[in-house]
């Protein structure tokens, strides 16, 4: 369904610049990077797919572009040493403060502070890098005073997100409302709790796209174009001319 969101393509981008562990990358000069947050069922996961395949045809480099979602988890268990089944407790959804001391307390994962801001170590590392798409965890906010980044944010009707969630996941309707509204509040206390800034605040992002008005495919290309111009993606780096002796 989503041909640029794979293990084997994060594996790759992984292996090939974090082969040191603790790899410094503070002195990299950052090739693009883009972040998109979204509201649930207004398409994220699929524009960021399109999104990538369009910039690895489009751009005069041919990079390979590379899509963190749901494995952004995995590298940040992975920097830091942690268990698989942590990953449960590093969700967008919010826990109450009591839980999160209680389950600390019985070792079960580190306090959700110390997840977060890991995660937000990770996510500046990938962005450092460049050619990666960030998909949520309020990564917009965490690199937003980087210059090779562009933000994004993907909005829809409740209606038409209900309607996507029913075809997807073959939910009825009741559930299918349930599933979004549960997904959006998480996000919107993720964003909240942990940065103190509002997901639908339209000066957190470069561009906002109704994707009701919009075809996946279609925003794709309109973020893919403005990347491409505001990078210079249409040019090939100069090559230094070597020095005649």
């Amino acid at each position: 369904m989503w041909e640029n969101i794979s293990s084997d393509k994060t594996k790759s981008f992984i292996e090939q610049h974090f082969g040191s562990k603790g790899k410094d990358t503070s002195g990299i000069s950052a090739k693009p990077a883009i972040t998109i947050s979204r509201q649930e069922g207004a398409g994220g996961l699929t524009v960021a797919s399109n999104l990538a395949s369009y910039l690895e045809t489009q751009a005069a480099s041919n990079e390979v572009w590379t899509v963190f979602s749901q494995h952004l988890v995995g590298k940040v268990l992975e920097d830091h040493n942690y268990h698989k089944g942590i990953g449960d407790f590093m969700k967008e959804s919010h826990k109450g403060s009591l839980t999160d001391a209680f389950e600390e307390f019985l070792g079960l994962h580190p306090n959700t502070w110390t997840l977060v801001e890991q995660t937000n170590a990770t996510i500046l590392r990938l962005a450092q890098i460049g050619n990666v798409i960030l998909v949520g965890r309020g990564a917009n906010v965490v690199i937003s005073e980087l210059e090779n980044v562009f933000h994004v944010h993907l909005v829809g009707s409740l209606e038409k997100r209900i309607e996507r969630a029913q075809k997807v996941f073959n939910l009825d309707q009741k559930a299918a409302t349930k599933y979004i509204k549960q997904k959006d509040k998480a996000r919107r206390r993720y964003l909240k709790d942990n940065f103190d800034k509002d997901m639908d605040d339209p000066l957190l992002y470069h561009v906002v796209i109704n994707t009701d008005l919009v075809q996946y495919d279609e925003a794709a290309r309109l973020i893919g174009n403005e990347v491409i111009a505001r990078f210079k993606l249409d040019k090939l780096p100069k090559l230094r001319k070597a020095l005649i002796m």
